[in-house]
């Protein structure tokens, strides 16, 4: 399972490593005037906004241990807390403060070597755009392997639906085992949003007839 996922894995970190600043050669942004005038309104006024329970679902812990995220959504921003395995120990607090404006607001070294990153709902957006791509590469790539009866895998817009279209009139194991590889994915994309839902997986025949419906939700069972 860690192999299937590592490219859309690999991915991420890139992004975490420029959410970081490790790697930027390009100079810190100031944020825009309009956006330091939402944030003074924030801190005064806007309470969190939690608007989906968490799933109590095993696919998460396995998630949860490849470092456990928390992404609270906010009036105006959106407060994103990576774990310090993510965030590497060359990351300084003067490193976070000199390359913030680009890919976030402001940021801020925890003790426990986690990172929380502050980000307007714009920055939060272009993340998930980011890892929306590494899905949609990583499905791409399972089409293609000759190791899948994949013909087709197409998905709603926040991932927690995917139609699998397979190459055969059966469904074969390797295919039936992969439905934890889109619960992982779609997994990912909801711990980044802050709202973690079910995750369901159809998978039909080359002649278009549903073989197979699973949930996410199944697992708990």
């Amino acid at each position: 399972m860690k192999r299937i996922l590592n490219p859309l894995l690999a991915a991420m970190m890139m992004m975490m490593i420029s959410l970081c600043g490790c790697s930027s050669a390009e100079p810190a942004e100031e944020p825009a005037k309009d956006e330091t005038a939402s944030e003074t309104v924030l801190e005064e006024t806007e309470e969190p906004v939690h608007e989906e329970e968490t799933v109590d679902d095993p696919a998460w812990d396995e998630l949860e241990s490849l470092g456990k995220i928390e992404t609270e959504n906010g009036l105006f921003f959106v407060s994103i807390t990576l774990p310090a395995d993510f965030v590497g120990e060359e990351v300084t607090q003067e490193s976070i403060d000199a390359n913030a404006g680009i890919n976030y607001t402001s940021g801020k070294l925890n003790e426990d070597g986690s990172v929380t990153y502050r980000m307007t709902k714009a920055q939060h957006r272009a993340m998930l755009d980011s890892i929306s791509q590494s899905i949609e590469d990583s499905l791409k790539e399972l089409t293609e392997s000759d190791q899948y009866a994949f013909k087709e895998i197409t998905h709603n817009d926040d991932f927690t639906s995917f139609d699998v279209t397979l190459t055969t009139e059966e469904l074969g194991i390797t295919e039936s085992f992969m439905v934890i590889a889109f619960y992982m994915y779609g997994g990912m994309y909801s711990i980044f949003t802050g709202k973690q839902k079910d995750i369901t997986v159809n998978y039909y025949s080359s002649n278009g007839d549903l073989l197979n419906t699973g949930s996410s939700a199944d697992l708990a069972g």
